[in-house]
């Protein structure tokens, strides 16, 4: 560790006198915090080593009513009763200004910070941002800090930290403490306008980040979704969590009291994926998505973006293929926003979606969450936009850069009751006229961020901006499809009711990574799916990159894609290809609700991206699904594959409600030459293989001393897979 990261550390270590501490112990770790200095720590209890440390009261950036601006960090009041062991209520002062209540409690997954009641003592001021994590400067510290822009320094001292998919090109999660300078990473709908460079959407919004080391993470995150943009900032190997107002550009709502409804949890585990986990745990029990949202998808994003629009040629690709709803993307309305149409592109458009319904396809359509171009058509002015300071729209693009100017879009401000009207109008005339299966809504995450722009309704304000426009235009679908599908890309539970779908984005930000990225993003999505969500695993553009997404694809969900497809006098997709899709799309997992098996893949740890080789599928049912890879594990955590032995790369997925040793019918699809021996007791009724989208009669399997074995033929590239028949004993 750097000598600027220890000594910056030892300023937030608790005082040695005057303590009043409170501890709480769960999962093998202990949280310790002096509420006088407010220096807390977790630390691991086997090792006694600190995972994570530094203060948790919360601190105020302020611009008094005077114009002044002044950093509050709250204190506890020197004669009040200090929490019990499962918590309660600490008084705060805020010295000058105001006091304060905070409402905590110990959980079975850490500490929740239930509610925060501050009560101005004279004109409220107005909020830059809170924090949580910070201390103010002493005139010692600010000889080394390298800024002197704000009067305080945060002060979470960890060894290095995971924000999933945090950076592109490769897909980075995890970081030394160091690794990117100072940085600020939004952590919910606001990328590009607040410190990340353009990602792709998945997992966004995620409302959480990990800190943590080889002995341990702490997960931290709100409870609930902010009315501020909200960041994860580090600065100097230190970091924090800054809830962004710049209510001293957009004003408060001038109350003297101010109540935030669970602001803070702190969940803690020996990873941060289980961090996250033990985290989004904590908003109650699964809500399992319908089976109905989990199917396959072929996004036309693959050709549209190459400028070749034919739906008719998209359909029949995607039918031969096997999946269930063709989603066509941006490059069909006649602006960014419409919900119509371009005629000029689809002259036969209602003739082209016949067609497509012919093919037994459902419709999806893409649709932005708040971008619009022609305001004049939607029956909108300014005062339905987000404005600027100076009261000129704000625009918005991918990127948010000047050169993007030409291409950008204005953005909907849901403060404006014609705003609603429109949105509402715009999805029922779609649901109405076309009657999709599937809205694919996306750019939530591509706003304006509070430093230019802010909804008028303070209600709306910050990561409730983007909510409410995916929650109007969700119940405005559901209103005329109760069982329409909502495709949205946020992993976080408070995302559950506006999704119904979880969907991997396509690995444009994987910077040629592809399969790589598909892995990591594979291994986050697990966390959705743990807590009920449909998942549906999209695709990298390269088609060299598929099998290995279609692998982890059999595990964690529905098939998707949005690969281009060739068309007349290009190439066409090698046999083996198109076998290993219409095998996916035939033999998915339908169910929705599922944990991890993990084999010998990588959950992630600094110094190691996650990364998947061989992993599962659990449901109540047992072991429904597996992808096996070359690199087999060993022989303590192969147990629960009783003795399984294979040769290449093995797709195994169950096809009723039993796990694979005990499914009636079992699919078994290879991604190159080998055998997969499976132990059973009896032999199989019989084996069927799937060639050209057909099953046929196998007789290349055998039995012997409790192994079934299929074994992939010279002749393997129309073979999609096995289909194992089994008349079990007693059923």
């Amino acid at each position: 560790m750097n000598r600027t990261a220890l000594l910056l550390m030892t300023m937030f270590l608790p005082a040695c006198c005057g303590a009043a501490e409170w501890s709480y112990q769960s999962h093998s770790y202990t949280l310790t915090w002096d509420l006088r200095s407010d220096a807390a720590r977790v630390t691991r209890d086997t090792s006694r080593r600190a995972v994570w440390q530094g203060p948790l009261l919360p601190g105020f950036w302020l611009r008094l009513p005077d114009g002044t601006k002044r950093f509050a960090k709250a204190e506890v009041e020197p004669a009040a009763p200090l929490p019990g062991p499962s918590g309660g209520v600490l008084a705060l002062r805020l010295p000058g200004l105001g006091r304060a209540e905070l409402r905590f409690s110990a959980e079975a997954w850490g500490l929740r910070f239930q509610q925060l009641r501050v009560t101005w003592d004279g004109a409220p001021p107005e909020v830059i941002g809170l924090y949580f994590g910070v201390a103010p400067l002493t005139e010692e510290q600010r000889t080394i800090v390298p800024s002197l822009d704000l009067p305080f320094w945060p002060g979470w001292s960890f060894e290095g930290y995971c924000v999933p998919s945090a950076k592109g090109g490769p897909v980075q999660s995890f970081f030394r403490n160091w690794d990117l300078g100072h940085a600020t990473i939004p952590l919910g709908n606001f990328g590009p306008s607040l410190g990340t460079p353009y990602a792709a959407a998945f997992p966004r919004p995620l409302l959480s980040a990990a800190m943590g080391g080889p002995d341990g993470w702490v997960a931290v995150g709100p409870g609930s979704i902010p009315d501020a943009a909200l960041l994860f900032e580090i600065r100097a190997t230190l970091g924090a969590l800054h809830y962004l107002y710049r209510e001293d550009l957009w004003g408060t709502a001038g109350d003297r009291t101010r109540i935030w409804s669970e602001p803070l949890r702190l969940a803690w585990a020996p990873s941060a994926w289980d961090a996250f986990h033990e985290l989004f745990g904590s908003f109650g029990p699964p809500k399992t998505a319908s089976p109905v949202h989990q199917q396959s998808h072929w996004n036309t994003w693959g050709n549209f973006k190459e400028q070749h629009y034919d739906l008719r040629f998209e359909a029949d690709q995607a039918a031969a293929l096997g999946v269930r709803v063709l989603v066509i993307d941006d490059g069909w309305e006649s602006a960014n926003g419409s919900g119509l149409p371009d005629l000029k592109r689809y002259p036969r458009f209602s003739a082209d979606l016949d067609y497509i319904r012919a093919k037994g396809l459902e419709l999806g359509f893409w649709l932005t969450a708040a971008w619009l171009v022609d305001v004049n058509a939607a029956g909108l002015t300014r005062e339905d936009l987000l404005l600027g300071k100076d009261g000129r729209p704000r625009r918005a693009a991918w990127n948010m850069a000047p050169d993007s100017l030409p291409s950008s879009k204005f953005c909907l401000d849901p403060s404006s009751a014609r705003t609603r009207e429109f949105l509402r109008r715009r999805v029922m005339r779609m649901m109405r006229e076309y009657g999709p299966q599937v809205l694919k809504l996306d750019f939530g995450y591509g706003l304006p961020g509070p430093d230019v722009s802010a909804p008028r309704n303070p209600a709306f304000r910050g990561e409730r901006m983007a909510l409410e426009l995916l929650r109007i235009t969700a119940q405005a679908a559901r209103e005329v499809k109760p069982d329409v599908t909502i495709q949205y890309y946020g992993i976080h539970p408070l995302m559950r009711d506006v999704t119904d779908v979880v969907a991997l984005d396509d690995q444009g930000d994987a910077g040629g990574y592809e399969a790589e990225g598909h892995g990591q993003w594979s291994v986050w999505s697990a966390l959705a799916a743990a807590h009920g969500a449909a998942i549906m695993a999209s695709s990298g553009y390269d088609w060299k990159n598929d099998s290995e997404i279609l692998l982890n694809t059999a595990v964690i969900g529905a098939p998707g894609a949005v690969l281009p497809l060739p068309r007349p006098g290009q190439l066409p997709l090698a046999a083996n290809q198109i076998a290993r899709r219409q095998a996916l799309a035939r033999w998915y997992r339908r169910t929705t609700g599922w944990e991890p098996l993990w084999l010998n893949s990588e959950k992630g740890a600094l110094g190691s991206e996650p990364r998947l080789r061989c992993f599962g599928r659990l449901e109540r049912a047992g072991l429904t699904a597996l992808a096996l890879r070359p690199e087999k594990p060993d022989a303590g955590t192969a147990q629960p594959l009783r003795g399984m032995r294979w040769e290449g790369r093995w797709a195994v997925i169950s096809q009723d409600g039993s796990g694979i040793f005990d499914s009636h019918r079992l699919a078994c699809i290879p991604f190159d030459g080998g055998f997969l021996e499976l132990p059973f007791d009896l032999p199989p009724r019989r084996v069927l293989a799937l060639r050209n989208g057909r099953e046929e009669p196998d007789d290349t399997w055998s039995f012997a001393r409790g192994k079934l074995r299929l074994e992939v033929p010279p002749d393997r590239d129309s073979l999609g897979g096995f289909l194992v028949l089994r008349d079990l004993q007693g059923r």
